[in-house]
């Protein structure tokens, strides 16, 4: 059997794309032998590398989030953002507005593990050094400072102290890692779920916040773009999943119906590569 790696790329709430996706893995029989993730990428990369099934991330997702007796209904419900901003702990401190260890929180709760080694699947995060501007990779040590880093946006999320160094997230330098782990499998399958288009209009005025992540997100774009001009995964599979903004978690169910194409296409695909 062939060595299969999964790369899953940022993207914000689009991220949740990733899991319906990888549905194609369970309905051929087969588990990653590598994973990696960057921002959201690497969340869901988390859960799915300590063996979680996708109706299980799914069941989660929908008791904290979507249900109206969940933890965080009302912190998602509409996408409001004054709501998000309480449930990840503003602090106003020179590094970010918000210090995310709420969530943080939920997460090692749910998935119930504290270091890499404790994963089922092989895991690499990606994150981004603040000091030497370059790409930080974790496998090893602690599981949970690596995630944050990873989706630290900057001015956004307070950098995470790791090793002595400060770092943010990972979409600053590779919003998909496929790269990182091509040379250890035999195919590399890449899930990019990056925003093609962001507004309805072309003269819609955005919020002040959704002008950032835009420009993030813009950024991400162009490097990615780059990037596939030199290398690219065995399977690259693009996604275009319209009119779902960052923090727009509440819009699972529409993400996951619009996310079973591209579910189809990576099966199709694998099935024939792995003849």
């Amino acid at each position: 059997m062939k060595k299969i790696g999964l790369a899953l790329g940022s993207g914000g709430a689009r991220g949740l794309a990733h899991i319906t996706i990888f549905e194609a893995f369970e309905e051929l029989g087969i588990s990653p032998s590598i994973i990696s993730g960057t921002s959201v990428g690497a969340l869901i990369g988390t859960a799915i590398a300590a063996g979680f099934s996708t109706k299980e991330i799914k069941e989660s997702i929908y008791n904290k989030l979507l249900s109206k007796t969940g933890n965080f209904w009302e912190v998602f419900k509409n996408s409001d953002f004054k709501k998000i901003l309480d449930f990840v702990d503003v602090e106003i401190k020179p590094g970010g507005i918000l210090k995310g260890e709420k969530f943080l929180s939920y997460l090692s709760e749910e998935i119930g593990v504290e270091k890499f080694e404790e994963l089922k699947i092989p895991l690499s995060v990606v994150a981004t050094n603040l000091y030497t501007r370059e790409q930080a990779v974790f496998d090893s040590g602690d599981l949970y400072s690596a995630v944050k880093a990873s989706y630290s946006l900057p001015g956004i999320f307070t950098p995470v102290t790791r090793n002595k160094y400060l770092y943010v997230d990972g979409g600053l330098v590779n919003p998909l890692p496929f790269d990182i782990i091509k040379e250890k499998c035999d195919v590399v399958v890449g899930i990019n779920v990056l925003a093609k288009s962001k507004f309805k209009t072309h003269t819609e005025m955005p919020p002040a916040y959704e002008v950032l992540f835009s420009t993030f997100q813009i950024m991400q774009n162009s490097i990615l773009s780059e990037k596939l001009k030199h290398v690219q995964p065995d399977i690259l599979i693009n996604t275009d999943i319209e009119d779902v903004r960052v923090f727009e978690f509440m819009k699972a169910e529409y993400i996951y119906k619009e996310s079973k194409k591209y579910k189809s296409e990576l099966k199709k695909k694998l099935d024939k590569i792995l003849k």
